[in-house]
């Protein structure tokens, strides 16, 4: 399918909007630029390390000095004009302009805005916009604009306004943007332009117009670790944008990524699956096109498109572009693409086999039937908000000491040719196939960077874990009684190592992340820290990219000795999708934790 000039100005026009093409001048600047004095001689200074306490059932006659004093709008927390290191906390509530809010909300350099991170500020909404003028998109209609050095943190941000963007920051350095829920705007989540650097990590962006993310102008930093699902196209990015996109989770989307103008991203370790017309297109611009990094073979790629549309991915550059160490199927390219593979092949998982559940039938992922939307401000499904399934309350006590396993020899293990000895999980993998708790390929390979589905994971835990059930079954309307890990599933549940998406769901064929497997482990095992949750996970580089619900279950399995970082054992990578050879190395953990296995050396076990 070729990807035709009607879909590139569509896609262009989406992305962008119309004010790319708006002449601006100084004079326009002038007449519409909002006014905003931080410096106001009667306003009352808010010094730095203050907290200003704000309540949706406070009075702006407060102080806001406490939480028993608590002011009612935040339009009133900043005329108290904040310096650097103040924080602004939010109690649970709705903060509109209805309820005396004045748009757009102008957070200053160095000030965190502070929600409830642990649920992405899904009970703290604010709604609403109002006109900014852009040094370099003329004029808009935002919600809140970022500072140099602010701090944005557990907050739901939407603005409903035509063209509305919820979050902007133009040539703002060093913000923080993390554990938000960016939902229901018109037009953007997020809008990232000018000089701007800004962390953005373990957010949601669900059901926004046009972009769940747009990085734009020279801005840079890491986009990490967040959820774009059903958000028009998830990322746009553009002009000179040199932003890393690493493990992302970009599912459901009318377009997954939108690559133009001489932009160069990197991508490593995404998920782009779902898309209702292309994962990732790369346009080309009159002046050149964009150079984007998918992997080299110092640093693999690691990103898996799958299920997308038209095409996983489309390179409308005219310049070929390298992928090294990816998961994408080469009939699902246009375009062209030189892929290539560090070490053992990738395989692509439209049609994942499930070798970890001996009688289990290999079944097939149901092709994508989505109707094609004709316009990205109108999602055609609706997604639960929770990036990550619930995790059950932990009501198994501390684990005691491991019992030492009683010497036995085990029986003839399979030989994977593809898992030569000198790979980093061989004795993982062959111990647990000589248990028969793995098996491998009828071509007697193992596919060792095979991802594992939700499914697969309960089929393995069904096979390896030896638990009596804590609670009841529950009845999951994606999950039928016929279904070959139906039975695994429910035993999942049941024993505590499981749980669903919602009540009701728990999306069977979805590749798990490293971070819920480990999240599951500790839970149905009924391990806690040993010691201060933000002390362990010093021990990883990318700990803020844990998110808030798992980050004591990640501490407790790393304090009993089940996490494995393979090639850095510093970088945990919690939301990227779990390969086969990571799990079966985790669970090999787990069961030596357990005092089932014998312990084995490795450099990439953490605290062993």
């Amino acid at each position: 399918m070729s990807f035709s000039r009607t879909s590139l100005r569509l896609a262009f026009l989406f992305t962008f909007g119309l004010s790319q093409i708006v002449a601006l001048t100084e004079s326009a600047i002038a007449q519409n630029a909002i006014s905003v004095d931080i410096n106001s001689p009667t306003s009352i200074v808010a010094q730095a390390n203050t907290t200003i306490f704000v309540s949706a059932n406070g009075s702006d006659a407060n102080s806001g000095s406490s939480a028993n004093q608590p002011l009612r709008t935040i339009t009133a927390a900043l005329k108290k004009n904040p310096q650097s290191g103040a924080i602004i906390q939010l109690a649970s509530g709705t903060y509109s302009t209805e309820t005396g809010e004045q748009f757009p909300l102008i957070i200053p350099a160095g000030v965190t805005l502070l929600g409830n991170s642990a649920n992405q500020g899904q009970s703290i909404i604010i709604s609403g916009g109002g006109v900014f003028v852009s040094p370099t998109f003329a004029r808009q209609n935002i919600a809140m604009l970022a500072g140099n050095g602010s701090r944005i943190e557990g907050i739901t941000l939407s603005n409903k306004n035509p063209r509305g963007y919820a979050l902007w920051a133009e040539s703002a350095q060093n913000v923080t943007i993390t554990n938000n829920t960016f939902a229901n705007s018109t037009h953007d989540g997020v809008f990232l332009t000018g000089a701007t650097s800004a962390n953005v990590s373990s957010n949601i962006f669900t059901k926004n117009g046009a972009n769940g993310l747009s990085a734009l102008g020279t801005s840079t930093g890491n986009i990490q670790a967040n959820t774009f699902d059903n958000t028009g196209f998830g990322l746009a990015i553009g002009q000179k944008s040199r932003v890393a996109v690493i493990s992302n989770r970009i599912v459901n989307n009318r377009g997954g990524i939108v690559v133009s103008n001489l932009s160069t991203p990197s991508f490593r370790n995404n998920l782009i699956a779902n898309s209702k017309e292309n994962g990732l297109v790369i346009l080309k611009d009159r002046k050149g096109q964009p150079i984007v990094d998918l992997g080299s073979t110092s640093s693999p790629g690691q990103n898996i498109f799958q299920n997308n549309k038209q095409a996983d991915i489309n390179n409308a550059s005219g310049v070929t572009v390298v992928a090294i160490g990816n998961q994408v199927d080469p009939k699902r390219i246009q375009g062209s693409v030189e892929l290539a593979q560090p070490t053992s092949p990738i395989t692509a998982p439209s049609t994942p086999t499930v070798p970890i559940a001996p009688k289990a039938p290999d079944p097939k992922t149901p092709a994508t039937t989505t109707p094609k939307t004709p316009a990205p401000k109108t999602p055609a499904t609706t997604t639960p908000k929770t990036p990550a399934p619930k995790t059950p309350a932990t009501t198994t006590p501390k684990t005691p000491a491991p019992k030492t396993p009683a010497t036995t020899t085990p029986k003839a293990s399979a030989t994977f040719k593809d898992v030569p000895n000198n790979h980093w999980a061989q004795t993982f993998i062959q111990e647990l196939s000589s248990r028969n708790i793995v098996k491998g390929f009828p071509d007697s390979s193992f596919r060792p960077n095979d991802p594992v589905t939700r499914a697969q994971f309960a089929a393995l835990l069904s096979q390896s874990m030896n638990k009596s059930p804590i609670r009841s079954g529950a009845t999951f309307t994606d999950v039928a009684s016929t279904y070959w890990a139906a039975t695994a599933i429910q035993k999942a549940y049941s024993t505590g190592f499981m749980s669903g998406y919602s009540a009701t769901t728990f999306r069977p064929n979805e590749n798990i992340s490293r971070v819920q497997i480990l999240v599951a482990l500790a839970n149905g095992l009924g391990y806690a820290p040993t010691k201060p949750a933000d002390a362990t996970l010093q021990a990883y580089s990318d700990s803020t990219t844990i998110p808030a619900y798992a980050r004591n279950s990640v501490a407790a399995a790393t304090d009993h000795r089940m996490v494995v970082n393979y090639p850095n054992p510093k970088i945990l990578n919690p939301n990227r999708p779990a390969t086969r050879a990571e799990v079966s190395a985790f669970i090999y953990q787990a069961l030596v934790r357990s005092g089932e296995l014998k312990a084995i050396s490795s450099p990439y076990i953490i605290n062993q």
